[in-house]
């Protein structure tokens, strides 16, 4: 493996999307001598990204024929900008009005066959026991809100040296303070990644399938894209691989550079629904190897 490393999550490509041009993204990595090689449920292009949220809903049985077919014949995604009112029309706006209506807010669009959380119950929780689980497929729901309580308690802040100012406001996991414009949204990152497999560095790009957010949908097939225009052949066929004896997801590679994989069961942070699989796809990475492909023993013996 050369030179240093940098593994990139949703978190860590936003921060670099907002960057106001692949080149200065590019000019980013090379002076600090870092490689990207990994990232993971990124969005890469919104012409793409965007159609796929609102495939994923209807291949998932979330909206109807209707209203996907409204969406389909009203919006011209190659327009769409990533601020409202989307550079869209008044049926397109409707459409995607409506579907996100009818999945609502019961539904984490991160994960989405999660349970939710209810935010004044286990605010009420906390307050009162200062701790509350609400476990759903193995994960903690209510983690958001636990998180905030948590970093907010005088006692917590003091032991991580935290608000020695003691600043008027709470803290929270977003804020106004940075500079956020919804122009960066806009970014298509494909140049920069093509730049990168140029440059014979390997490149993972890998998506949580309970994603409705940035769905493996549009990733993979920006993958494909990418892979077909720089003429890299499949080296890996999309086929399955596996975690412990069971289906960790699918991946495929092309040009032995850029790959792709899904993380079966996991949401759009991967670690926190499936922390086990997504250890088994970091190891990978760090050991310079492909998935596995095997398990042992066969499921018929």
């Amino acid at each position: 493996m050369r030179g240093p490393l940098m593994i990139c999550t949703n978190f860590c490509w936003d921060g670099i999307r907002s960057s106001r041009s692949t080149d200065q993204a590019a000019y980013f990595f090379r002076e600090r001598a870092m490689q990207v090689r990994k990232i993971g449920n990124p969005l890469l292009k919104l012409d793409r990204d965007v159609p796929a949220t609102y495939e994923y809903f209807w291949s998932h049985g979330m909206i109807s024929d209707e209203i996907f077919l409204a969406i389909n014949k009203g919006c011209d995604f190659e327009d769409y900008t990533f601020g409202s009112p989307h550079n869209e029309s008044k049926s397109c706006n409707d459409a995607i009005a409506e579907a996100n209506s009818i999945v609502g807010q019961y539904v984490n669009n991160y994960d989405v066959i999660l349970d939710v959380c209810y935010p004044s119950i286990v605010m009420q929780e906390l307050r009162l026991r200062k701790y509350v689980t609400k476990i759903s497929l193995g994960v903690d729901v209510c983690m958001s809100y636990e998180r905030y309580f948590y970093f907010n308690l005088p006692e917590v802040q003091h032991a991580l040296h935290a608000n020695r100012t003691h600043l008027p406001y709470g803290w929270g996991m977003c804020s106004d303070v940075l500079n956020y414009t919804d122009k960066d949204g806009n970014i298509n990152i494909l140049p920069l990644l093509r730049r990168i497999v140029e440059h014979k560095i390997p490149l993972w790009i890998f998506s949580g399938d309970q994603d409705s957010v940035v769905p493996l949908l549009g990733s993979r097939t920006l993958v494909r894209e990418l892979a077909h225009d720089m003429g890299l052949p499949v080296t890996v066929p999309y086929s399955t691989w596996f975690r412990k004896g069971q289906v960790g997801g699918w991946t495929t590679e092309y040009g032995n550079l850029l790959t792709f994989a899904t993380v079966r069961g996991a949401s759009h942070m991967v670690p926190f629904a499936q922390p086990d699989r997504a250890l088994g796809l970091f190891r990978s990475f760090v050991l310079g190897q492909r998935l596995p492909n095997t398990t042992y023993p066969p499921i018929g013996d």
